[in-house]
């Protein structure tokens, strides 16, 4: 594990917080209110309705749009879009697409602000947007880039003691907790 780990994920209280996660009616649906719910936050789910064909059809992190239109029109602070398996999660702030680089910019830079970023640095792989190499340079945060593959980003995590990780698609790895994405790790992170 990472060196300085904190003992929880998460430990704040969500209330207030309304957010609508998209399940892709996919492995996330069983337990995604629960979790939410757990943590205070008012939440809706949406495609929570497995039937072993419809598992990201026209819905999840697949198709964000729906999801990004929907947090817009009803005024949630946030929406969250997982995919059927769980490993991929995608956020909208208001209707707005927040993509995996995003995503671990935001969570590389908290870490860093906490002293939890281990050698003040982040793996992404090599289709990573230039925003995020420029916003990693503004904020004095160290880059590994490999191959794509989040299996590829894991190896480096590794062998070299990273701690965040991941690609645009939205497959985040926060080995402080586990060694694989996890749709609401990141979602609650």
């Amino acid at each position: 594990f990472c060196s300085g780990c904190r003992s929880a994920s998460v430990s704040c209280d969500l209330s207030g917080l309304r957010v609508a996660a998209d399940c892709a009616n996919g492995s996330a649906s069983a337990t995604a209110a629960k979790i939410f719910q757990k943590l205070g936050a008012d939440v809706t789910i949406l495609n929570d309705k497995p039937n072993g064909i419809n598992i990201n059809d026209n819905c999840g992190s697949t198709h964000i749009e729906a999801l990004g239109k929907y947090v817009k029109e009803n005024g949630y602070d946030l929406g969250v879009a997982f995919d059927g398996d769980a490993d991929r999660c995608l956020a909208v702030d208001d209707g707005e697409l927040v993509d995996g680089d995003r995503l671990i910019a935001i969570f590389a830079s908290q870490m860093k602000q906490e002293g939890h970023l281990a050698n003040n640095t982040a793996v992404v792989t090599i289709m990573s947007n230039m925003g995020f190499f420029k916003f990693a340079e503004e904020a004095g945060i160290h880059v590994e880039k490999t191959t794509v593959g989040d299996r590829y980003v894991l190896q480096n995590m590794l062998e070299h003691g990273h701690c965040i990780g991941g690609e645009q698609s939205g497959h985040i790895i926060f080995r402080e907790y586990m060694t694989t994405g996890d749709v609401q790790l990141t979602a609650v992170q």
